[in-house]
């Protein structure tokens, strides 16, 4: 029998696991692990704050670095006070005291302040992910290969893209059946609709025309 034996994720594994995601997004695991590593960044957040040193100029305590963190995560006073075992007057004080120190006179400019001296660590911070949109020379090729496959294979459905939201797939599915795409003319010869699996907006369409001569001998 073989026994396998799990190494724990480290730092610089996870490091390495997030860069791989990060250059393959299109992969069908990248979804998944992106979400695995959300949930850890989630979990380890105080933990994360346990551990850090942060750097000797910086003139904020651990616990004033938690109750900040836990403001930019959208915890109010009354949830912050509980978790660290004070009450919530406590953590106004705390907040204030936050304030003077960095000389700053709201929250988003005191973790603006942390973040760029690199006093709160990676990972903390439940920071929205921004996709990257296609640029239009690549949006074009890719309609371009997809609808000369399409065009090969009348009546077939296949995926043409993926979108970052499901309006934005409604959109670009009238968009094609209407011809506004070059690569999907004449209007009238396609038939397109958005759908939504497993989180994923696309487009997928069909060609109800028929193949040109030069298409066939393509094929």
């Amino acid at each position: 029998m073989t026994v396998v034996t799990a190494e724990p994720l480290g730092p610089l594994a996870l490091a390495r696991i997030r860069t791989s995601v990060k250059r393959n997004p299109d992969h069908p695991a990248a979804r998944t692990i992106q979400l695995l590593l959300d949930e850890i960044d989630r979990l380890k957040s105080p933990v994360a704050l346990a551990e850090w040193h942060p750097d000797a100029e910086c003139p904020l305590t651990r616990r004033q670095l938690e109750i900040l963190a836990r403001t930019a995560n959208g915890e109010t006073c009354e949830q912050i006070g509980p978790q660290i075992g004070i009450d919530p007057k406590s953590v106004r004080k705390h907040r204030q005291a936050i304030m003077r120190r960095l000389s700053v006179r709201s929250t988003p400019s005191a973790v603006a302040v942390c973040l760029v001296n690199g006093w709160i660590p990676d990972g903390v911070l439940h920071l929205p992910r921004h996709q990257r949109r296609m640029s239009t020379v690549v949006a074009r090729n890719t309609y371009r290969e997809r609808a000369a496959v399409l065009r090969q294979t009348p009546g077939e459905w296949g995926t043409v893209a993926v979108y970052d939201s499901g309006a934005t797939a409604r959109q670009s599915a009238y968009r094609l059946r209407t011809g506004a795409f070059v690569a999907f003319r004449p209007a009238g010869k396609w038939e397109a609709e958005a759908f939504t699996s497993d989180g994923v907006h696309g487009v997928r369409a069909r060609f109800t025309g028929t193949p040109t001569t030069i298409e066939r001998q393509a094929s």
